[in-house]
């Protein structure tokens, strides 16, 4: 299912960021139209290795289970499936219009989508002139090879960990450390498949920022 984006640095690649799943390989019997498309598609920014350290230090919950360090990400759009066509034409706009990013200070920490029942604790970062622009142009690379937009507002978030579905309240996190400064190196296209061991990502290309 790899491929490469002739003339460009951004790699389709093969080699997933991943934990470890034992969801099955695809069968002969899926549909040609099925192998020939990604799924679970979205874009998300990539913090640097001192932001996730910086990410991964800070307090959670006993009752909740942590998003693993590799994997913790800032999710600018989801996309759903889409076609390998789409995938490569999504990938060279988004170099077209690559930005650099400043650092973006994390304001505060929440559960989403309140402490009772939780189900997500996340580092908020403050909308930006930068976060709106990168959005803007997301949105508009996307319309422009076809794909549908997320119906979502945009809100700058990693999320840290996740709340058992019989979580009934979120215990308080206790420190008051500081909260960090992020930065972030790429702005990656990844495909996710879920396992029972959380979700496994691959990911598609990587544009610098």
């Amino acid at each position: 299912m790899s491929r490469l984006l002739d003339g460009l640095r951004l790699p389709i690649m093969s080699e997933a960021r991943e934990i470890p799943s034992e969801t099955p390989s695809e069968t002969p019997s899926e549909s040609t139209s099925e192998a020939q498309e990604w799924k679970r598609c979205f874009i998300a920014l990539a913090p640097d290795a001192p932001s996730r350290d910086a990410l991964a230090a800070l307090d959670v919950p006993p009752n909740a289970r942590r998003v693993p360090h590799a994997q913790l990400h800032l999710t600018v759009a989801f996309i759903g499936a889409m076609s390998f066509a789409q995938g490569e034409a999504l990938a060279q706009r988004l170099a077209d219009r690559a930005t650099p990013l400043p650092p973006a200070p994390v304001t505060k920490i929440e559960c989403w989508p309140g402490h009772a029942p939780p189900r997500l604790l996340v580092a908020v970062l403050a909308m930006s002139d930068a976060f709106t622009a990168l959005d803007w142009h997301v949105r508009s690379s996307m319309g422009e090879v076809g794909l549908s937009l997320d119906t979502r507002a945009f809100r700058p978030h990693v999320t840290l960990a996740r709340f058992a579905r019989d979580a009934h309240a979120a215990p308080p996190t206790g420190s008051g450390a500081a909260l960090p400064t992020l930065r972030f190196t790429s702005l990656v296209l990844y495909s996710s498949m879920l396992a029972k061991q959380g979700a496994r990502y691959e990911a598609l290309a990587s544009v610098p920022v």
